[in-house]
C-alpha cells in the first residue's frame, strides 16, 4: 500500500521570515516618506506660489498697459466728438489713425452705446464674432476679457473701455483686440524651470500656455484679477535634497538587509514553489489551449485549492469561449460588430488601401437624437439606433465593413467607391433610413450627419476617425443632414 505525503505548510515557512521583513521595510519605508515627503512638499508648495504671484503680476502689468492705453484715447475730447458729431468716414480715420500707435492692437473702432461698431468694421479688424459680444448688455467697459479664436493666426482678446458725456451719460465706447502673443510672451518669459503654465478663461478653455503644458489638473489656480480668467500652474518633479538622497541610501541598505534575510528561506522553499507553479501553469496552458488536464499533484497545501479550481473551471471554460468570442465583438443592441470589431477588421482594409484599393471610411450619427430621447425615453432612441442599423445592413455590400462605436455613432468602410460613389452610398442610406422610421412608426425628426476620408498606407485607427470627425463636425456646422468630405489644407481629398 503507497504511502500519500502530506503537502507542507507554506504559511509556518514564511511567517516568521515576513514578520521581520514586513518590520525592516515598514519602518525603512515610514522613515523615507515622512521626512522625505514633508521637506520636498514645503519646498514645492513655497515655489508654485512665488510662480503664480510673479505670474499674476506680470499678466496685470501687461492688461494694465492696454487698458491705460484705452482709457487715454477714451478721454481725449477729439474722441468723443466724433462719437456725437462724426459721421462714419471720420470716425473710421479716426480709429485707423490710432491703429499703429499701440503696439500688438489687432483691432480698434468706435462704438455707439448699443455696441455697434463706427466704420468699417472690417478693415478696422473687428471681427463677427467680437462685434456679437460688443453687442451684448452691459458689454462696454466690463472689465471680464472676451477670447476669439475664429482664425488660430487672428486668436485675440478684446478691452473696452466707455466714452462718457460731461453728464456721467454713456456716450460710446472705445474698442481694442489684442493678440494672444501679448500674453503668450508674458507666460513664456514668466516661466521658472520645470514649471507649466497656462491661462484659462471662464469656460475653462486655454487661452495660452507653454509649450510643456499637458491636460489635466493643475497644482495651483488662481483668479487673474478682473478679467474672469484664472491662471493656472503645474509644478515640476520635486528634487531630491542631499538628506533625502542620505535617506535614501539607508532604505536601500536596509532592503539588503530584508534580502539577506529572505535568501535563506527562499533557497528552501524555491525548488517546491517552483514544482507547484509550473504545475498550476501547465494546467492554466491546458484550459487556455483546451488541451486535456494533466495530473495536478502540489506540494504544499496552499496550492491545493487552486489547482481543484482548475479542474472545475476547465469544464466551464470550453462552453463559454465560443459565446464569449461572439459576444465581445457584437454590438448588443444592434447585432451589429462594435468597437473591437472594428479595430481587428480595420487592419484588413488597411492592407487593401497600402495595395493601391480605394477604401473610405465614413463617420455618421443621428442628428437631434438626444432630443428624441429627451422627449420620448431612451426606448425610443434605441428603437431608431435598431432602424439606423437595419437600414445600414440593407444598402451596405459584402466587401464593405460597419460597425456600431458608441451611443449614436456609427461607421463604414466602403471598399472601391470614388467621392460619388460614396455620396451616392449615403443618400440611399439616408432614404432607406427614413423609410424604415416611417415603417416602424417612429415620428421623430431625426437625420443623418457624416464625415468621410480615405484610407491610406500609414494610417492608424486613431488617425483616420479623427480625420472623419471633423469632417463630421464641419457637416454639422454646415447645416446637418449631409456628408462632408475631410480636405487637406490645399483643398483636396484627403487620403
Amino acid at each position: 500500500m503507497s504511502v500519500v505525503a502530506v503537502p507542507a505548510d507554506l504559511d509556518r515557512r514564511f511567517r516568521a521570515r515576513l514578520w521581520i521583513v514586513a518590520t525592516i521595510f515598514a519602518f525603512s519605508l515610514a522613515l523615507t516618506l515622512w521626512m522625505g515627503f514633508r521637506e520636498a512638499e514645503t519646498r514645492r508648495d513655497a515655489f508654485l506660489q512665488q510662480q503664480i504671484e510673479q505670474l499674476e503680476k506680470n499678466v496685470m502689468r501687461r492688461l494694465a498697459f492696454y487698458r491705460l492705453a484705452a482709457d487715454q484715447l477714451a478721454g481725449e475730447p477729439e474722441t468723443y466728438d466724433q462719437l456725437v458729431l462724426g459721421d462714419p468716414d471720420s470716425q473710421h480715420r479716426w480709429a485707423e489713425m490710432r491703429l499703429s500707435f499701440i503696439p500688438g492692437v489687432l483691432g480698434l473702432a468706435l462704438v455707439e452705446p448699443g455696441g455697434h461698431v463706427l466704420g468699417n468694421a472690417g478693415e478696422l479688424r473687428v471681427g463677427q464674432a467680437c462685434a456679437r459680444d460688443l453687442a451684448l448688455p452691459g458689454a462696454l467697459g466690463n472689465p471680464q476679457l472676451m477670447l476669439h479664436r475664429e482664425r488660430a493666426d487672428l486668436a485675440h482678446f478684446d478691452v473696452t473701455v466707455p466714452v462718457k458725456n460731461p453728464a456721467g451719460e454713456m456716450a460710446g465706447g472705445v474698442f481694442l483686440s489684442l493678440r494672444l502673443e501679448q500674453l503668450q510672451r508674458v507666460i513664456d518669459d514668466s516661466r521658472y524651470p520645470g514649471h507649466a503654465l497656462a491661462i484659462v478663461d471662464r469656460g475653462g478653455r486655454v487661452v495660452v500656455r507653454t509649450a510643456n503644458w499637458q491636460s489635466g489638473g493643475a497644482d495651483r489656480e488662481k483668479t487673474l484679477g478682473d478679467t474672469g480668467w484664472r491662471i493656472q500652474v503645474r509644478g515640476a518633479p520635486l528634487a531630491l535634497s542631499s538628506e533625502e538622497k542620505t535617506l535614501i541610501v539607508a532604505m536601500g541598505i536596509t532592503l539588503l538587509a530584508v534580502l539577506a534575510v529572505m535568501w535563506q528561506g527562499m533557497r528552501v522553499l524555491q525548488r517546491n514553489m517552483r514544482h507547484d507553479l509550473a504545475m498550476i501553469r501547465d494546467g492554466l496552458g491546458a484550459v487556455a489551449a483546451g488541451a486535456p488536464l494533466p495530473a495536478l499533484s502540489p506540494a504544499y497545501a496552499q496550492f491545493l485549492p487552486a489547482m481543484r479550481e482548475i479542474e472545475r473551471i476547465a469544464g466551464e471554460i470550453e462552453k463559454q469561449r465560443s459565446e464569449f468570442a461572439r459576444l465581445s465583438l457584437t454590438d448588443v443592441l444592434t447585432g451589429l460588430p462594435n468597437r473591437r470589431a472594428m479595430e481587428g477588421r480595420f487592419k484588413q482594409m488597411l492592407g487593401l488601401a497600402q495595395r493601391g484599393h480605394q477604401i473610405a471610411l465614413v463617420l455618421f450619427d443621428l442628428d437631434h437624437f438626444k432630443a428624441l430621447n429627451d422627449k420620448h425615453g431612451h426606448a425610443s432612441g434605441d428603437r431608431a439606433l435598431i432602424v439606423l442599423a437595419n437600414a445600414l445592413a440593407a444598402v451596405s455590400r459584402d466587401s464593405d465593413f460597419s460597425a456600431r462605436l458608441a451611443g449614436d455613432e456609427f461607421v463604414i468602410m466602403l471598399a472601391g467607391l470614388d467621392e460619388q460613389g460614396t455620396n451616392a452610398w449615403f443618400l440611399r442610406l439616408v432614404d432607406r433610413f427614413q423609410a424604415e422610421l416611417r415603417a416602424n412608426g417612429i415620428v421623430a425628426e431625426l437625420s443623418i450627419s457624416a464625415g468621410h476620408t480615405w484610407l491610406s498606407g500609414k494610417d492608424t485607427l486613431s488617425r483616420t476617425l479623427t480625420r472623419a470627425d471633423r469632417a463630421l463636425y464641419r457637416a454639422k456646422s454646415e447645416g446637418r443632414a449631409r456628408l462632408a468630405f475631410h480636405r487637406d489644407e490645399h483643398g483636396d481629398s484627403a487620403g
